[in-house]
């Protein structure tokens, strides 16, 4: 229900074109295993608002006041600090991730880029 909430006012607020995208390797081809898969990206379209961090979380090594933070609905898949967000075709490091609530089901994430 709440998930449902979040995902509804992230969708009719969101701002700009936001993906996460996520790189892994495909199996290698079993008849020549010594050869790694060649990379997949897939991308997740996300209902997501940014803006300039929340000075609650500015604690100045990590995170600094000059960085933005992406809130998005919970996407198809669980988000991972070794995905990427695309913003308005930018591709950003994720450099902290947050679920909210942090304990229970998420109903929405919280990341911080660079600003």
């Amino acid at each position: 229900m709440h998930q449902e909430f979040a995902s509804e006012m992230l969708g009719e607020f969101k701002q700009g074109v936001v993906m996460l995208t996520r790189k892994v390797t495909a199996p290698p081809d079993p008849s020549t295993p010594w050869i790694p898969g060649e990379p997949v990206t897939t991308v997740y379209p996300l209902d997501a608002v940014m803006r300039r961090v929340s000075q609650k979380y500015v604690d100045g090594t990590l995170t600094v006041a000059t960085d933005n933070q992406i809130t998005f609905a919970v996407p198809s898949i669980v988000p991972a600090m070794t995905d990427t967000l695309v913003i308005d075709s930018v591709e950003l490091v994720m450099k902290d991730l947050r679920p909210i609530p942090p304990a229970g089901t998420p109903v929405a994430y919280i990341a911080f880029v660079a600003g």
